[in-house]
């Protein structure tokens, strides 16, 4: 197998939460080192970790948060919202690729949370002129602590 099938594999373990970001840049450092190439353009973008930036809080990590399944529309391609030191990336699946949207802390105009029972809607409108980002099917926990990481970051910002 070359090195951008395990480089691939590697990133796919890292999405699904089975890496740290830690581990995972260990792995892709050491399957470097071990086929005795360096690190090129051509390497894979879901391999690359994106390193906190000098403004982020102290000991921030980047987190993502994943729509559960059990919400409707996310049974087959749940909705991902990842929070990183310079905005949050929401990522929408679908059958045949996917849409991103990149939004920096400083462009978030408005939060809003919608509780359920167990799970909660959070939309984000952005001063972007883009669409309102929509997620539904977050844990209450998660949609807290999504609101609290923003409000963080636009008090330093």
């Amino acid at each position: 197998m070359n090195l951008t099938e395990e480089l691939r594999k590697l990133a796919v373990l890292h999405e699904e939460g089975h890496l740290t970001d830690a581990e995972f840049a260990d792995a892709k450092r050491r399957l470097i080192a071990e086929s005795g190439a360096a690190p090129s353009a051509q390497a894979p973008v879901a391999t690359q970790v994106i390193a906190p930036a000098a403004e982020a809080p102290a000991g921030f990590a980047e987190t993502k948060f994943r729509s559960s399944r059990w919400s409707s529309g996310n049974v087959f391609f749940p909705d991902s919202l990842t929070l990183a030191s310079d905005g949050l990336l929401f990522r929408k699946g679908a059958l045949f690729g996917s849409s991103e949207e990149h939004v920096h802390y400083s462009a978030v105009a408005s939060f809003k949370i919608t509780n359920g029972i167990f799970l909660s809607s959070v939309s984000i409108e952005t001063s972007g002129g883009s669409q309102p980002i929509f997620v539904n099917g977050l844990w209450k926990k998660d949609a807290k602590q999504i609101q609290d990481t923003i409000r963080v970051f636009q008090r330093r910002g």
